[in-house]
């Protein structure tokens, strides 16, 4: 009997074993569909640090509950850092200490039973530190030039880095702004190696991302890395920010996995009909949660526009 018991053991680990090879995270990863009721994190309230706008963030899977941080403004003011919790990622509730601190594009992990905060700040990246993702230590510069952090802990030693880089360049004897992603290596989070080259190549011209990159948000799932990007160009007479998706094995070389966005703008007359802003997602239960940040209008001055986060799943 006890034999039959582990036989029957052996077949169906095995067969769960099989099954999770079978599934393909590329198709999972670019089947993104946004949720009903959205957006899920509006503005704040009239006189609050953020009834403008909201701006690019990130969120935490603490397991009991999403801990969310993002930039936030009022009209024309410069960027704060705020939160919110949530216990399902859609009903969220802003924290009590908001703002957190001066600052903008946060992204934040856990290390161990500490949160870590990436931020730019003054002179370069900034980071922080929280025993409970709510009171924060005083930053630390750990790295020259870094927008749009992204922070991914592949062991007790290994960090990898993503973020955008980059300001105004010649194209057609005009100068226009152009970024892209780049990454960067350590063994403890704090102290980084830039790579050389960006992770991407942008796309040729007239594509949809042939004007920047910007944004990186990577995961390691059980068949590689992948990781959604913001790209900007032309749509409809106008310049957009929409999300591509690429994947790599090591975390270091990158393939674009289609020609086509993964997700859109909205349709006409929707509050993010005008670009997208800010990306991130989390792997829970077999599916993908994300979460965007979108406006209405085309980009601009960040602080007068209205920003605000939708959600959504794989399918």
């Amino acid at each position: 009997m006890k034999r039959f018991s582990f036989f029957v053991a052996v077949v169906l680990a095995l067969a769960a074993n099989g099954a999770e090879k079978q599934i393909d995270y590329t198709k999972l990863a670019r089947s993104l569909q946004r949720a009903p009721g959205n957006p899920v994190i509006k503005v704040g309230k009239k006189g609050m640090w953020n009834d403008q706008t909201l701006g690019c963030f990130s969120v935490v899977d603490g397991g009991d509950r999403f801990y969310f941080y993002s930039g936030g403004a009022r009209f024309g003011k410069s960027k704060q850092v705020g939160m919110a919790t949530s216990k399902d990622g859609v009903r969220w509730t802003y924290a009590k200490q908001n703002p957190l601190f001066a600052g903008s594009m946060p992204y934040a992990i856990k290390v161990g039973d500490t949160f870590r905060l990436y931020h730019p700040g003054s002179g370069g990246l900034q980071l922080r530190t929280s025993a409970d993702g709510f009171q924060w230590s005083k930053p630390q510069k750990v790295m020259n030039g870094c927008m749009d952090p992204c922070v991914v802990q592949l062991a007790k030693d290994k960090f990898l880095l993503y973020y955008c880089g980059g300001g105004k360049v010649t194209k057609n004897g005009k100068r226009v702004w152009e970024f892209k992603n780049f990454m960067a290596t350590s063994t403890d989070g704090i102290r980084w190696k830039k790579q050389p080259e960006p992770a991407l190549p942008l796309g040729a011209k007239g594509t949809w991302d042939t004007g920047s990159h910007a944004g990186p948000c990577v995961l390691k799932l059980p068949d590689g890395f992948h990781m959604w990007y913001l790209g900007s160009g032309p749509m409809d007479g106008k310049i957009a920010w929409r999300i591509g998706h690429a994947t790599s094995p090591d975390g270091l070389r990158w393939k674009k996995t289609a020609a086509k966005p993964v997700l859109d703008i909205g349709p006409a007359g929707a509050w993010d009909e005008g670009t997208l802003i800010s990306f991130d997602i989390i792997h829970r239960d077999g599916k993908l949660l994300f979460w965007y940040a979108a406006a209405a209008t085309g980009h601009g001055d960040e602080t007068k526009m209205k920003i605000q986060i939708g959600h959504g799943t794989s399918l």
